[in-house]
């Protein structure tokens, strides 16, 4: 998921639960909106990890590694890690 909140969403005809693509200078993903009204309208939060499936919940996984995925680790610059996990600091 990806919350917006919903000026933001409105602005862009986004709608709770659209397929919306996060577009950064080093990379892109593709995530299900939900709409958040406490976040600022130029933010977007986006969860890490869920491209994972869950049979538990009959949720499907997504190539963690292609743009049609759902990881948002594509969009975020990997100039800065942890030298052990590869993780992006918070």
């Amino acid at each position: 998921m990806a919350e917006i909140s919903s000026a933001a969403a409105r602005s862009r005809s986004i709608v709770e639960g659209d397929w919306i693509s996060i577009a950064t200078p080093h990379g892109s993903v593709r995530a299900k909106a939900r709409l958040n009204d406490s976040l600022a309208d130029d933010v977007v939060a986006a969860q890490h990890g869920w491209w994972q499936a869950c049979p538990e919940l009959e949720l499907p996984g997504y190539d963690p590694l292609d743009s049609t995925g759902a990881n948002i680790n594509l969009a975020i610059g990997t100039e800065v890690v942890d030298p052990i996990s590869g993780a992006a600091p918070p």
